[in-house]
């Protein structure tokens, strides 16, 4: 557990914000944010007109359950032109403010050690940031530039990683969706292993229990993975992408637009995270830019459910064993032996007849977690996606395959184009496929 100790302050301290790339009537909300021992003092102002609500995700993105963000804070206070209004809170994630507030303060407390996306851990070295747990938002106001400015810990050796924009320690996000969406990560033990792939920069960032840990190897996989999903799509996105390693720290992995914060257990080599580091870049291009039509712009006030994650995590499986042995990371035998043991997994387990992979997608809000409602998507998807790849190879006589369905998609969803509708991946395997791919699906 992140322990609380006495007589530790760190400061974060924010002066006036300067303008990023944005010109000063383009920034909508400011972010300020100290820590305080276990707590982050937070005040958001507004450039623009005051709002009538403030409101905290109800739910992390990439994390499929209702967990209430709201619930997290205290010290909840509004002001508008320097005066204090008084705000009503009608339920966890709402304050309601008559006449509209152009400010908010509050404080937020570190995060049980158990959990990793909705995560604000501090401790005496290091201060761990994930967006919707710390930062609500102004509506009306999403869709507008921000702005969070960050001061490192006070020692020489400091450094402050996010994937954001980055002048002179402030960081600068288009809209609320990409600011929440960047985890940031600060102190005096972190380590940066900077790498380049396709001529685009890339970094290991590693924290937590990273100690004396060589981030080399971690770099050379993660360049062999970045590089083989860009011939895949045939692009690199962004400007640049961040592997946030977090060493010893709690849950699996969690995808952002332009970084994933990824468990490392002690001991845990690069080689033997091959694929767990695959399934989550993957995600840079599906889920992050190959989506639904629920899954962005985002409604943070209620469940984002779409039947098509079983796609979105089980296929996401399927390709990282797929990239890690086009990588040369992987053998065939091994890839052949982790599908064939998910496959006797999922055959132990009587509930695959009983719920489909959609409805376990479509319904995962109800199972109060990230896996599935009655069954695992992830180990269905994954058979799913080696199925439909087979089928696809099979009726094509090797011509096409399910890289031309995911190459399909991206197309469709790449550069902020609306999501797939649900019914897409059936069509496209139909199309790539042949009509004998509708039965088969």
């Amino acid at each position: 557990m992140t322990s609380r100790r006495q007589n530790r302050v760190v400061n974060l301290r924010f002066a006036a914000l300067p303008v990023l790339c944005f010109s000063a009537s383009a920034i909508a909300a400011h972010y300020h944010v100290e820590i305080r021992d276990d707590r982050a003092f937070v005040k958001i102002t507004l450039d623009r007109e005051p709002s009538t609500e403030f409101r905290m995700p109800a739910w992390a993105p990439g994390d499929y359950r209702i967990v209430d963000l709201g619930k997290g804070l205290a010290n909840v206070k509004f002001s508008r032109a320097g005066a204090p209004v008084e705000a009503q809170h009608p339920s966890a994630n709402l304050w309601t403010i008559d006449g509209g507030a152009d400010a908010v303060f509050y404080t937020v407390a570190s995060g049980d050690p158990g959990i990793f996306s909705e995560n604000l851990r501090i401790t005496a070295d290091e201060a761990f940031i994930q967006g919707p747990a710390v930062l609500g938002y102004f509506s009306g106001h999403v869709k507008e530039p921000q702005t969070l400015a960050v001061t490192p810990y006070p020692t020489a050796d400091a450094k402050v990683v996010s994937p954001l924009e980055n002048r002179d320690g402030v960081f600068s996000a288009p809209n609320y969706d990409w600011l929440i969406d960047s985890p940031l990560v600060m102190g005096s033990k972190l380590k940066v292993e900077p790498f380049t792939v396709g001529g685009k920069p890339f970094r290991i960032a590693g924290f937590g229990r990273v100690g004396a840990t060589d981030l080399k190897p971690f770099a050379d996989v993660c360049a062999k993975i970045a590089a083989e999903c860009g011939k895949l799509f045939g692009e690199i996105p962004s400007k640049s992408y961040t592997f946030f390693l977090d060493f010893g720290g709690p849950g699996g992995g969690l995808e952002h637009l332009d970084s994933a914060r990824l468990a490392m257990w002690p001991g845990m080599s690069a080689d033997r995270a091959a694929s767990f580091l695959a399934h989550e870049y993957f995600h840079r291009y599906n889920v992050k830019r190959i989506r639904p039509l629920p899954l962005g712009p985002f409604d943070y006030t209620k469940p984002a459910a779409t039947g098509a994650l079983w796609w979105l995590e089980g296929v996401t499986d399927y390709y990282a064993e797929v990239i890690t042995f086009r990588a040369g990371l992987k053998s065939r035998q091994e890839v052949l032996a982790a599908l064939s043991d998910g496959l006797r997994a999922l055959a132990r387990d009587p509930d695959r007849l009983k719920v489909s992979a959609r409805d376990a997608s479509l319904r995962v809000w109800e199972a109060g977690n990230s896996s599935g409602y009655g069954i695992d998507y992830y180990s269905k998807g994954k058979l799913i996606g080696w199925c439909l790849d087979m089928a696809i190879r099979a009726q094509t006589g090797g011509k096409n395959s399910l890289d031309d369905v995911m190459l399909a998609l991206y197309a469709e969803c790449k550069e902020g184009k609306p999501g797939f509708a649900e019914d897409r991946i059936r069509e496209l395997c139909v199309r790539i496929g042949g009509s004998a791919l509708g039965p088969i699906y």
